[in-house]
């Protein structure tokens, strides 16, 4: 080949390169390949998970506010129905996206679209924190309007690829059918004038059989062409950009004692704990070696995306947490052992999800992994502890010095929990997992045979 039609060729490919990142035209969705390697997520991919973000940071917000106010059970039910409406909306998209996302006009706008309900049911969470204190059920009719919002043009999207992808038509037609009938069970739930305890035993069972649902439709008629490193990857950087919200609602939280009462040792302890929580979780995080294992073995990842489900909240709630932390530093009735709670619950919930899920991700369940993960909860146990000897359940008062001192003390050894399980995997916990992978090597792909 000569240098002038090499440049031609070039050119190009250059020219083709610059119409499939330039030229939003109609395109099929013929399924993209799912043993691609190196699939990187897209740009709005990411303008995505930002509005989920704000999603799990608002319902933080309202967590820690109606555990300040007492409503400590209500709280938690209220937030456990947000996490699950948001998490569960964003892995749905995230699933269809790696196994038909073609960037087209018609899939941005879809995708928009979805932004909007996302927004819409954020406006909706206080409300069913409110609706919960006062013991009525969480799903209202705002928050309604935003997840239909986000789940309805996934409807559209799934029969778009079952016009163009005959060989899984029946695989996205059925996916487009059973959130179809989902979202009109939800809306009969949410406008129907049922009792409370109806309610929440409908919404308990909506979502039970929204999650089984994929499971047993790709296992009857075939699997969606999912990427499952794409997949991983999507999984790693939403709970990367939720672990902003720690660092995010630490620094508010901290600002609103300090614009009163001006810098004191509480406050550095808040921020620096908050700070030392999210960097020890995306140490942690990142130390299960998701997309390596899940794009060797692709069949885990169905158990793998379900492990996650609770990861997010769990994170987001560490925020919520540092909130209640700096709101009782300011004042209030929350004791020293109510802090301690509500920083030690959450950060034990990310440490037991990030082992769940690493022992989902190799199918392991043996011992050799146990000791450490109960090593990181120690610290927790020596939190709540500390707190209970010495604040008891007076009300935190920083004027006395074993009350500082104890707010010092549970802070740290919170954040050393996170701590120890960094340094555990470090020196131990990384050569259990290449010995798992070596006792059960994956089997070659149809390409390396």
């Amino acid at each position: 080949m000569s240098e002038q039609q090499a440049q031609r060729r070039e050119v190009a490919q250059v020219r083709s390169q610059l119409r499939d990142e330039l030229r939003h035209r109609l395109r099929p969705m013929t399924g993209r390949d799912p043993d691609e390697r190196s699939r990187s997520t897209t740009p709005l991919e990411l303008l995505y998970d930002l509005t989920y973000v704000v999603a799990f940071a608002k319902a933080a917000e309202e967590l820690a506010h109606q555990v300040e106010l007492g409503h400590v059970g209500s709280a938690l039910g209220a937030y456990g129905f947000a996490v699950f409406a948001i998490s569960w909306a964003w892995m749905n998209f995230t699933w269809f996206t790696s196994a038909y996302g073609n960037d087209d006009a018609l899939f941005r706008l879809a995708t928009i679209v979805q932004m909007a309900g996302v927004v819409v049911l954020t406006f909706g969470l206080p409300l069913s924190f409110e609706d919960a204190a006062a013991g009525e059920s969480p799903h209202n009719t705002v928050m309604l309007i935003g997840y239909v919002v986000m789940r309805v043009p996934l409807i559209f999207l799934w029969l778009r690829a079952a016009r163009d992808d005959a060989e899984h038509r029946d695989t996205a037609t059925a996916y487009a059918v059973v959130i179809a009938l989902a979202q009109a069970g939800w809306v009969a739930v949410a406008l129907l004038p049922l009792p409370v305890e109806v309610t929440v035993a409908l919404v308990v069972a909506f979502a039970a059989a929204e999650l089984a649902a994929p499971v047993v439709l790709e296992r009857k008629l075939g699997r969606a062409p999912w990427n499952a490193g794409h997949v991983a990857e999507r999984f790693s950087l939403l709970a990367l950009i939720t672990l902003g919200e720690v660092v995010a609602a630490t620094t508010t939280a901290v600002a609103a004692v300090t614009s009163e009462d001006g810098w004191s040792a509480a406050s550095v302890v808040v921020i620096a704990s908050g700070l030392l929580l999210a960097a020890g979780f995306w140490w942690a995080y990142f130390l299960i070696p998701s997309r390596i294992v899940l794009e060797a073995y692709p069949e885990r990842t169905f158990a793998w995306r379900y492990a996650h489900l609770p990861i997010f909240g769990s994170i987001a709630a560490v925020g919520a947490g540092l909130r209640v932390a700096a709101a009782a530093v300011h004042g209030g009735e929350l004791s020293l052992f109510d802090v301690a709670l509500a920083l030690a619950l959450p950060v034990a919930a990310v440490l037991l999800t990030i082992f769940v899920t690493w022992s989902v991700l190799m199918r392991t369940y043996d011992l050799s992994h146990v000791p450490l993960f109960l090593a990181t909860l120690v610290p927790l146990g020596a939190a709540l502890v500390a707190a209970r000897v010495v604040g008891g359940d007076d009300p935190l008062n920083l004027e006395h010095g074993a009350d500082l001192a104890g707010l010092v003390a549970v802070a740290a050894l919170v954040a050393l929990s996170a701590v120890v399980e960094v340094v555990g995997h470090e020196v131990v916990g990384y050569r259990h997992t290449a010995e798992v992978v070596e006792a059960d090597p994956p089997a070659p792909s149809p390409s390396a045979a």
